[in-house]
Parts: C-alpha cells; sequence; structure tokens
C-alpha cells in the first residue's frame, strides 16, 4: 500500500507552510502518551508505603503500557472478568445471607450502619435496602479500594477472596458503600478523558485523510495507530474501574481485631500484608531500593503466570467457556496491534535495513501471538483415559 509514487526523502523538514518533523513526531509521541498514561488504573497503595514508591511503580506500569500495550489489555479484560465472577459470588453470598433469620447478637447488628438507614428500617422488613453488588464496587475491590477497621485501630483490606466470608458472616454488606463513594474517593479526570478523545480522534482523522489523498503515512505514524484500538479497549473494559484512588473506602466494626469470628481471623492471617494499624508510620525506603522493587514488578508482570486464584474462589460461577471467550478476546487484540504493523509492508524507508527491520519485527510479532494462543491452548497433561483407543474405530481407514 504505496500511499506516494515520490521516492525523494527529506531528513529533517523545518516548520514552513507544510508539517514539520518536530509536528510529525510531536503528534506521534503525545497520541501514544494519551493513549498509554490516560487509560491506566493502578491498584491502591498499601497504607503505610511511601508516595515516592508509588510514583515508580505507576512509570514502570506506564512503560509496561508503552511497550506492550496488549499485554496491559490482558490485564485490564481478566481483571473485568474477576469482577464479573466477584459480583456474582457477592450477590449469591448477599441472597444467603438475608434467607437467614435475624439475630439481635449477629455479627450483622454489631457493625457500624449508617444513621439514616437505621431510621429508616421497616419493623417488618430487616433488609429493606437490598440491592446487588455493582461491577464499580467490584473493580475497587479488586484494587484494594475497601477495608475495615476495628475499634482498637486495625484495618484490613479486603481481597476479593475475602468477599463471600465476610458477607456470609454479616460483617460486609451491599448498602456499606455506594458507587458515588467509590466515584468520590477516585480522581478520574474528565478534562483528560475529553482531551484523549479529542487527541486520538484528530489523528486518526488525519492518517485517514493522508491516505484519501495519496499522502504518504510515516512508520512512526502507522505504530502509533496501533496503540489507539488497544486504548479505546482497554477504556471499556476498564469503564467502572475507580481510577487513581489513594486511600480506601473504610467500613468500621464495632469489635476489637481479636474479638472477630475465628474463621474469619483465620482467613485473615493468610494475608498478612493486609492488617495495617491505623497509627503506623510510614515506611523508609531509599529511592534505589524502590527502583529494584520496580523493577523486579516489572519482570514479574511481563513474564510471571497468569493469576487463577479468582477461579478457585469462585469455582461456582468460573466456566472454562469463559476463559476461552477471555482468551479468544486477548489473542484478537494482540493480533490486532502487532498486525496493524504489517500495513507498512511497501512504506519507503531511508534504508534497505530499516525496512528488513521493520518487516521482520512485524512478522514476528504476529508469529509469536499465534505461538502463544496456540501453545496456551493445548493441554500440558491429559487424563490416562484420553491415551486409550477405540479398536473398531482403528480398523475404519483414516490418515
Amino acid at each position: 500500500m504505496a500511499a506516494s509514487n515520490s521516492t525523494a526523502l527529506v531528513s529533517w523538514q523545518l516548520e514552513d507552510n507544510s508539517r514539520s518533523t518536530f509536528a510529525l513526531v510531536w503528534s506521534c509521541l503525545s497520541t501514544i502518551f494519551v493513549c498509554t498514561w490516560t487509560v491506566l488504573h493502578p491498584s491502591l497503595p498499601r497504607r503505610n508505603s511511601p508516595a515516592v514508591r508509588r510514583i515508580i511503580s505507576n512509570f514502570a506500569y506506564w512503560l509496561l503500557a508503552v511497550f506492550f500495550p496488549e499485554y496491559v489489555f490482558v490485564n485490564a479484560s481478566q481483571m473485568r472478568y474477576r469482577a464479573m465472577l466477584l459480583k456474582n459470588g457477592c450477590d449469591e453470598a448477599q441472597k444467603t445471607r438475608y434467607l437467614e433469620s435475624v439475630d439481635p447478637e449477629a455479627w450483622l447488628s454489631k457493625r457500624a450502619r449508617p444513621l439514616d438507614q437505621v431510621q429508616n428500617q421497616d419493623s417488618t422488613d430487616p433488609h429493606p435496602f437490598q440491592t446487588e453488588w455493582t461491577l464499580r464496587k467490584c473493580f475497587c475491590i479488586i484494587a484494594g479500594g475497601l477495608a475495615l477497621q476495628t475499634q482498637d485501630g486495625w484495618i484490613y483490606v479486603l481481597r476479593r477472596g475475602d468477599m463471600k466470608p465476610f458477607i456470609e458472616a454479616g460483617i460486609v454488606e451491599d448498602i456499606d458503600f455506594h458507587d458515588r463513594e467509590v466515584e468520590d474517593h477516585a480522581k478520574a479526570d474528565s478534562l483528560g478523558k475529553i482531551f484523549t478523545v479529542l487527541q486520538t480522534s484528530w489523528f486518526l482523522f488525519n492518517i485517514i485523510a493522508r491516505w484519501a489523498t495519496s499522502l504518504p503515512v510515516a512508520p512512526i505514524e502507522l505504530a502509533t495507530v496501533a496503540y489507539i484500538p488497544c486504548a479505546i479497549l482497554m477504556y471499556a473494559m476498564w469503564w467502572y474501574n475507580p481510577k487513581d484512588m489513594t486511600t480506601p473506602i473504610t467500613i468500621y466494626v464495632r469489635c476489637d481485631r481479636t474479638n472477630l469470628p475465628t474463621h474469619l481471623l483465620n482467613l485473615t492471617a493468610t494475608n498478612p500484608h493486609g492488617w495495617v494499624h491505623r497509627h503506623a508510620q510510614v515506611k523508609k525506603q531509599t529511592v534505589l531500593s524502590v527502583f529494584a522493587q520496580a523493577a523486579q514488578w516489572f519482570v514479574d508482570a511481563a513474564t510471571g503466570p497468569a493469576d487463577t486464584s479468582y477461579e478457585v474462589a469462585y469455582d461456582g460461577f468460573y466456566k472454562p467457556s469463559h476463559g476461552c471467550i477471555v482468551a479468544g478476546i486477548n489473542t484478537f487484540v494482540a493480533f490486532l496491534y502487532c498486525g496493524i504493523h504489517l500495513v507498512g509492508w511497501n512504506f519507503p524507508f531511508p534504508t534497505g535495513a530499516e525496512r528488513i527491520t521493520w518487516l521482520v519485527s512485524s512478522l514476528a510479532c504476529v508469529v509469536l501471538v499465534g505461538i502463544y494462543s496456540l501453545a496456551s491452548t493445548i493441554p500440558i497433561a491429559l487424563p490416562v483415559g484420553s491415551y486409550t483407543t477405540v479398536e473398531w474405530v482403528m480398523s475404519i481407514p483414516h490418515v
């Protein structure tokens, strides 16, 4: 798809009546920035972690989005799937709790509740405020945005695997916090979203107009186009995910930490970093140690195994077909991002070496995605009976 019949190449174009090299590069870099930085939804930091750690971690996450945007999309799609499973699990646990008889000495009665809900309580219905859990609340929980605080000042950040036991025990309810509280804690910048939409739309219209008028498109512009569908799809997956929350929503429990039910104490003991005292001081770390931790996180994120603990926690709602659908969507997006680079097959390049490098890299990305997709679908181990043949079928001619 050659965009121009002219083979004349200019190394650097100054600002005149046409666009300059600086303007071309700036438009690409600014578009890549808005397609990577503004779409990120990092999880909440720990209560006593230093601010510099969060800054460096966010920067490492942004670098991951720049170099591997398809991986960040995979993270976003899996997070949405976990939120959907969590919603189903919480709704089921909430219904189970509502069906139980009301005991004045139960944990549900010992929890702190908003005053307006207590005053408006209907004597004939002990649970008049029953609602369903929302995706926004579930995203908030997965991001570490919901915490319990006991009377002795201990704060526990709830994990998604903690929700069903805590709901069934009556300590957490869907009415304890609302979507608007999640939005208040988040720092979603409407102006930033509008700027992202305007910048990406302008860039796409510019590329389409150049193709329509047979003007050449630079390879860096084509590479920038590949980021746009990834950004749009990441926005779709993270639509209900609160952005840039720094402090969790707190539910106050009218008991000390040691007075929690035994099975819940045992559950929280599996998460030693979950409990933090409200008077705990911020940990002091050197910049070098924070950089080392961020680098290790970057390596783990790029090479570590997928987290499937949500399948175990909510195995009643997990279906293998759902995993296949998620894997299919992830593979499609990865092929889309890598395949867009193949459009530059016939683009003019300054040297033959650059042309070969572009083509080989583009093909390698597509092939690697295909190999990874096949490898992830081929089972590593099968039941013994899978290797047993049916004798009469083998007598039929076949290849």
